[in-house]
């Protein structure tokens, strides 16, 4: 028959197996579709970003090809985020995504138009053409960090 001690050090190990995982998003919710699809477009934008900082030979197809993908993605993530705040699909988003919808409708609309722009530089497959473009998106995207995400 178990001891006391030995019960007692049982029930803490089913305790923290039980609470193990419980800080894991659901894969299909919102939050964790949205974090794919920012996972993404950052690997995109980052490929990009060596040409702009010239620590990777332009290579124009290539920065054709991540344009179209940061274009793509940035239609994506914003309908991810529920009208109405709801527990468990907050992730890293701050109140004021759901305190301020006007300003972060306006943010991510801007997204849309400066990833198109950039789609629209780098086919011109010129990174002197790509450069403002790829720094305006860069300012739109920390100015949404800024305010609606948190560190």
């Amino acid at each position: 028959m178990p001891s006391f001690r030995q019960l007692s050090l049982l029930i803490v190990v089913f305790a923290l197996l039980g609470t193990a995982g419980c800080d894991r998003v659901d894969p299909n919710s919102p939050v964790a579709q949205r974090r794919k699809v920012f996972k993404e477009m950052t690997k995109a934008r980052e490929r990009l970003l060596a040409y702009v900082k010239e620590t990777k030979d332009f290579d124009a197809d290539a920065a054709i090809r991540d344009a179209e993908e940061i274009q793509r993605l940035s239609r994506q993530p914003w309908p991810l985020f529920p009208e109405m705040k709801q527990a468990g699909d907050v992730g890293r988003a701050t109140d004021a995504v759901w305190q301020k919808p006007e300003a972060f409708h306006q943010l991510a609309k801007q997204i849309q138009d400066d990833a198109d722009a950039l789609l629209e530089a780098s086919r011109k497959r010129s990174l002197d053409a790509i450069k403002p473009a790829a720094h305006k998106l860069e300012q739109t995207c920390s100015s949404c960090h800024e305010q609606f995400r948190q560190s």
